[in-house]
C-alpha cells in the first residue's frame, strides 16, 4: 500500500465521526479536488439532494471538496481499495485506471458539453460495462468545462507558444498535444499551479473558465486564450464490489441521482462561462480567441496514435458518430 494511501486512510479515519447530514442508513462519502461552489461541487450537491429524495432518505452524501481527503490519485486509489465510497475525479486522472476513457482525452473531439455529455448517456451501457471491467461502478459524468489557455504574456497565434512552459495535466496525450503545438509542455499538481505561474516555473497553463476564476489565476496569468482544446468530463465512481453489496433500492437511488444530477450540472457549466468570463474581464483579465484551426491540424495525429484498443475504439466511435 502507498503512503499516498495510507494518508488518505488515516484522514478518512480521522473524518469518520463527523456527523452525516441526515439520519440516513446509508451515507457516503464523496471526495474530490475541487473548491466548494465549484461546477463539479454544485453536481455532487445537486446528487445529494436528488440521493435523499430518491431514497426516501434512506440514503446521503457527506461532500468532501478541495482535496480534505486526498489529491486525484488518492481519491481514485481510496475508492478502488474501498477507503472512500465515491471518488469525481478529471478523467485525465481516471483514464489511467478505465483505460477506454483515455478517449475523453483527445483535443477537439467534441466542443459541446450538453452534446458530448447526451452521447454519453446514449451510450451509457459501454460506458459502464468499461468501468466494470476496471472494478468501478460508474454513477455519473459530469462536465469541468472547456478547457483554454492562461499565460502571462498575450499568445496571437499558436506560433507564440513555441518554447512556453505550459503546464499540462499528468496525462500522456495532453502533454503530446501541447509538445505538437510547440509549447514545452510541463505537468504538475493543479494545488502547484498558482506558485509556479506567479514565481515563472511556468509560463502559461491550459484551463476551464471555472478554474480560471476561482482559483484567481487572472493574478498571475492575467492573459486568457479561448481555444477550447479539450472538453473535459469528471466521473463519479465507487468500488463495484461495494455498489454491488447496497440494497436493490440504494443502487436505484444512486443511479438515477447520478443520471439527474450530471444532465444538471453539465447545463450549468454552459451557463456560467460567459459570466464566469466577463467576471474574469471585471478582475482585469484579458480575454481573447485566436484561430484555432492550426491547433486542430496539429492534434490529427494524436487520434491514431492514442486510440488503439478495441475498447477504444469502440467508445471512440459511439462518440463521435
Amino acid at each position: 500500500m502507498s503512503n499516498r494511501v495510507l494518508t488518505t486512510l488515516a484522514t478518512v479515519a480521522a473524518l469518520a465521526a463527523a456527523p452525516a447530514a441526515m439520519a440516513a442508513d446509508f451515507t457516503f462519502k464523496a471526495a474530490h479536488t475541487n473548491a466548494a461552489g465549484e461546477v463539479q461541487d454544485m453536481g455532487i450537491q445537486k446528487m445529494q439532494t436528488l440521493l435523499e429524495t430518491y431514497s426516501d432518505g434512506k440514503a446521503t452524501l457527506q461532500d468532501f471538496p478541495g482535496g480534505q481527503l486526498g489529491d486525484e490519485q488518492q481519491t481514485v486509489e481510496g475508492a478502488m481499495m474501498g477507503l472512500l465510497d465515491i471518488s469525481m475525479t478529471s478523467n485525465a486522472m481516471l483514464s489511467n485506471y478505465i483505460k477506454d476513457y483515455k478517449v475523453f482525452d483527445l483535443p477537439f473531439m467534441n466542443s459541446d458539453v450538453v452534446g458530448l455529455g447526451q452521447k454519453i448517456d446514449d451510450n451509457w451501457d459501454l460506458m459502464e460495462k468499461d468501468a466494470n471491467a476496471a472494478g468501478f461502478q460508474l454513477l455519473a459524468v459530469f462536465s469541468s468545462g472547456i478547457r483554454h489557455l492562461m499565460t502571462k504574456q498575450p499568445i496571437t497565434s499558436i506560433d507564440d507558444l513555441k518554447g512556453l512552459k505550459i503546464r499540462t495535466m499528468q496525462n500522456p496525450v495532453h502533454v503530446e498535444a501541447w509538445r505538437d503545438y510547440g509549447a514545452n509542455p510541463t505537468p504538475m499538481s493543479y494545488s502547484e499551479l498558482y506558485g509556479a505561474l506567479q514565481s515563472g516555473v511556468v509560463d502559461g497553463a491550459e484551463g476551464a473558465t471555472t478554474g480560471y476564476v476561482g482559483m484567481k489565476f487572472y493574478e498571475v496569468a492575467p492573459y486568457f486564450t479561448t481555444i477550447g482544446w479539450l472538453n473535459m468530463t469528471a466521473p463519479v465512481v465507487m468500488k463495484k464490489t461495494q455498489f454491488d453489496s447496497l440494497p436493490q433500492d440504494v443502487q436505484d437511488a444512486l443511479m438515477k441521482a447520478g443520471h439527474e444530477a450530471a444532465i444538471w450540472q453539465r447545463q450549468f457549466v454552459v451557463d456560467q462561462e460567459k459570466p464566469l468570463l466577463e467576471e474574469a474581464r471585471k478582475a482585469g483579465a484579458h480575454i481573447s480567441s485566436i484561430d484555432t484551426q492550426p491547433f486542430v491540424d496539429a492534434t490529427q495525429p494524436l487520434y491514431k496514435t492514442a486510440v488503439t484498443s478495441e475498447g477504444q475504439k469502440a467508445l471512440f466511435e459511439a462518440l463521435t458518430k
